[in-house]
């Protein structure tokens, strides 16, 4: 992670020095059509590789995420491992400390019972049986009277001892336990703000190109209407496709009225603030909205249009292509084919991957 974010800063200068930077304004407009179109084709190409960078850094900016994410999600789970051990700790702590105030109490009621044993027994049968004895033990089963008695002392020594050497070793599991999780939580806590930072990083350098791609495009758009370039297909002046040139969204709003605006993950919120009717369900004709990040789909998003859907045959480059039920059929521009390509392809409906689909204006 230390490696890549040192890399971060010397790949943007490096693209930002092959693409070249726009120079910030519209440039002025040539003498001729073949000058305007050699320079459009210029900057025709300075966005293509600039979007080509982009594109990666998006991507890259997706796996770390992706990779933020898990570790986010295993520092919680670790988190809930830790405090239900601290709880077990707790209870266990509990049942030792109760286990030797009932261990505690338990002798002190057999010294009561050896006592009153002892003085059953008479006269010298006492002092023989205990001087003569190697231990106390022993001395209590020289007793005839004290048979149960050693039985009682025994067996209930024996599970004392027992039980506490279980709780004990269940304590040192726990403890062990305990401090495996509590290193494993300083690992991801510390792994999680390293990733979060070259998260930060790498979005940075997304912006810092995406700046710039939008400037060609402004300039490009601006060439295009000079040479009296169709490149739009509006149904009304309120559609007027205002979007950058090869991008997912400028091709879609080629093809259907879009009267708003933004990137592609703002889609479906701006299309129901004008009181377009959207759904789960896939229709011709619809837009499809991924969600950010999701399906392929960059950073801001990706938009494409409904084709058909199944069941049913597909249409386009596809046509003849049996479609399940669930499946539907898009065109779509910049993903397959890359920047100013339109390429089609069969996708499953899934609400993981698809933020919705935006129908006709209610």
């Amino acid at each position: 992670m230390r490696v890549t974010r040192r890399v971060f800063p010397a790949i943007l200068a490096v693209v930002l020095l092959m693409v070249g930077m726009p120079s910030g304004s519209v440039p002025v407009s040539a003498d001729t059509p073949a000058q305007l179109q050699a320079e459009l084709a210029s900057l025709l190409q300075q966005l293509a590789a600039l979007n080509s960078q982009q594109s990666a850094a998006s991507n890259q900016l997706a796996a770390s995420e992706a990779s933020y994410n898990e570790t986010a999600s295993a520092l919680i789970a670790d988190q809930a491992q830790l405090a239900a051990l601290n709880g077990q700790l707790a209870n266990l702590s509990a049942e030792i400390s109760a286990n030797q105030q009932q261990e505690v109490s338990a002798r002190e009621a057999l010294a009561t019972l050896t006592r009153a044993t002892y003085e059953s027994v008479s006269g010298d049968t006492v002092m023989t049986a205990v001087l003569s004895a190697k231990d106390f033990t022993a001395a209590m089963q020289s007793l005839s009277g004290a048979e149960s008695v050693t039985t009682q002392i025994e067996g209930l020594e024996n599970t004392l001892n027992r039980d506490q050497a279980s709780l004990e070793t269940e304590q040192s599991q726990l403890q062990s336990d305990f401090a495996q999780a509590s290193s494993l939580q300083n690992q991801l806590s510390d792994e999680s703000n390293e990733m979060l930072t070259v998260v930060y990083d790498q979005d940075q350098i997304v912006e810092t190109l995406s700046g710039p791609a939008r400037e060609l495009a402004a300039q490009i758009a601006t060439i295009e209407a000079e040479l009296g370039y169709n490149t739009v297909v509006p149904s009304s002046t309120s559609c007027s496709n205002s979007f950058a040139f090869g991008e997912c969204t400028w091709y879609v709003a080629s093809r259907r009225c879009i009267p708003w605006g933004g990137n592609a993950d703002a889609w479906y919120y701006n299309a129901a603030k004008l009181g377009y009717q959207e759904g789960s369900t896939p229709e011709i004709g619809a837009v499809a909205v991924w969600w950010p990040g999701a399906g392929g789909a960059s950073w801001v998003g990706h938009v494409a249009y409904v084709e058909a859907v199944g069941p049913g045959l597909a249409d386009g480059t596809l046509a003849g292509t049996a479609l399940l039920p669930g499946q539907f059929e898009v065109s779509e521009m910049n993903y397959n084919g890359g920047w100013d390509r339109v390429d089609y392809r069969i996708v499953e409906n899934d609400a993981s991957v698809f933020q919705g689909f935006i129908y006709g204006p209610g």
